[in-house]
């Protein structure tokens, strides 16, 4: 499954159809980063506007890509 290999700085995105995508309408399509793994596998992500989405089900989540993104500092 691809939902448990979410780790903390993970880019993830809601998947479309989800019940989560559909309460979150704002969020759609918006990429955020794991900045939470709980021990029961929720997570809790924070996006660029600054809302966190806590305690959430990974299963309505998937990765990103990191292609495209700046490489870190020189």
């Amino acid at each position: 499954m691809v939902e448990s290999a979410l780790k903390v700085g993970d880019r993830v995105r809601l998947i479309a159809e989800t019940l989560a995508w559909r309460a979150e309408i704002t969020l759609q399509g918006q990429i955020g980063e794991i900045i939470e793994r709980r021990e029961d596998g929720r997570i809790t992500i924070r996006f660029d506007n600054g809302r966190l989405l806590m305690g959430r089900e990974p299963e309505s989540f998937e990765l990103v890509s990191n292609f495209g993104l700046k490489a870190k500092g020189k």
